[in-house]
């Protein structure tokens, strides 16, 4: 495709969380580690190049919709501030949900570009910036991991809804107690109990984040201002995952391809997607992940469903030869929960295949491969066996693939975890190798 520049036009690069996602909370960040691959890339960059490298703070579980509309309305504002000025272009880089946010965006602002965007004002008196303004910017989309079709485990999470608000009920509580003595008390149960049961990373993370907002522990007056921000970040953030978890919604799997958000748009829409990329000279590259199999499930035949309270659908655990044993229990339940649903590879196939990243091999893809949150074959649109794949799991590529200390004054105790667990081999040489792939492509 085409590619929309000028001699003096700077990229600038936004990173869209996914499921849940953040820009931050607390210390903790959601792209972990990706600047410092920035700046290595723009060091090596031709003279006059100024790329920058943004972080997009979206709303973790909202519709795809609404968190679309959130990405125009902070994009409009960065034109109207200056921020994004005459012949400047943006990438958009969206991991998992982030994808879908940036279909959405794109494919509503080539429906209307004569829509005028408010910003900074009051009624009648705001400065407004037109959708085609913010759409002509866009030259580069990047989708890493991307429920494209939709993801099983969408649909198992909207079979334990009673669950997920019990949770995030009494998370939402230890954090908005004044004094948190809950969260004492979970901080301590997550590193005494069930970090050690599970020999899990992500809850060494939790506890990491009720640490870091504790300000009878903090000290100095600086620590005791970042504790109370801190808690505030996972209060808020909480307090949206409470009041709107529409995003479960958008990513359940439609056989038909029935609906208005993209992971289930039929073949017409999509059609008309990649037209509208094509009209305004955006290229796109899809990287997609698979995990390692800790299960074993027939070839070529989607994996039952599975049922909590029904044993049948419980899998042994993978003893063949090749099979990852090192996997902890948090990946082995998310692993085992989107294997098995009502995904079907697109176009009826009992594979799909796509290029491995490291030798471009093609590799086969079962429908129940999976990274632990998104099945694979999801992944493949709009690329095909083109998808560039990454051996490695839903958190992986995103920089949270190994257990780093925090650098110290601070109130966590480490910088990025293997919230996954899967064991896929994957390390700091690909993490590295797939982020200057991913600048290449945008710069």
């Amino acid at each position: 495709m085409a590619r929309k520049s000028a001699s003096t036009a700077r990229m600038q690069i936004v990173l869209v969380p996914g499921f849940a996602g953040f820009d931050a909370l607390g210390q903790l960040q959601y792209y972990a580690d990706v600047t410092p691959i920035f700046r290595e890339w723009v060091a090596r960059a031709a003279d006059g190049a100024h790329p920058v490298l943004h972080y997009f703070d979206n709303l973790p579980t909202a519709g795809v919709a609404t968190r679309a509309a959130r990405l125009r309305d902070w994009l409009a504002k960065r034109i109207a501030r200056g921020e994004l000025q005459r012949g400047d272009e943006v990438a958009l880089v969206g991991h998992s949900t982030g994808g879908l946010d940036i279909r959405q965006l794109v494919r509503e602002l080539a429906r209307r570009p004569d829509e005028k965007i408010p910003v900074d004002g009051a009624k009648g008196a705001a400065y407004t910036v037109r959708a085609r303004d913010v759409l002509e910017k866009v030259s580069r989309i990047v989708f890493l991991s991307v429920p494209q079709w939709g993801t099983n485990l969408a649909d198992w999470l909207r079979g334990h809804e009673a669950a997920r608000r019990t949770l995030v009920a009494d998370l939402l509580g230890a954090v908005a107690t004044k004094d948190l003595p809950l969260a004492e008390r979970l901080e301590t149960w997550a590193t005494r109990n069930v970090a050690s049961w599970t020999q899990s990373q992500l809850f060494l993370a939790v506890r990491d984040a009720l640490a870091e907002m504790n300000t009878s522990r903090a000290g100095d007056p600086k620590r005791v201002a970042a504790a109370q921000e801190a808690r505030s970040e996972v209060e808020l953030w909480l307090r949206h995952i409470w009041s709107d978890f529409s995003a479960i919604d958008d990513l359940a799997y439609a056989p038909h391809g029935e609906g208005t958000t993209p992971a289930r748009f039929d073949a017409k829409a999509r059609a008309l997607e990649k037209k509208a990329w094509k009209k305004h000279g955006i290229a796109t590259r899809s990287y997609a992940t698979v995990g390692s199999r800790p299960f074993h499930f027939e070839h070529g035949v989607p994996a039952p469903a599975w049922k909590l309270l029904n044993p049948l659908t419980w899998a042994e655990p993978d003893g063949s030869a090749g099979a990852a044993p090192d996997t902890d229990l948090v990946y082995r339940m998310s692993y085992r929960a989107c294997a098995g649903g009502p995904f079907v590879i697109p176009g009826g196939g009992a594979t799909a295949t796509a290029r491995r990243f490291e030798s471009g091999e093609q590799q086969e893809i079962e429908v129940w491969d999976n990274d632990g949150v998104v099945n694979t074959a999801s992944m493949l649109w709009p690329d095909g066996p083109d998808t560039r794949l990454v051996e490695g799991d839903h958190g992986d590529i995103i920089g949270h693939f190994r257990l780093v200390d925090a650098v110290q004054p601070a109130g966590r105790q480490f910088h990025t975890y293997d919230l996954l667990g899967s064991g896929s081999g994957f390390g700091e040489e690909m993490f590295k190798a797939v982020w200057r792939d991913v600048f290449e492509f945008c710069g």
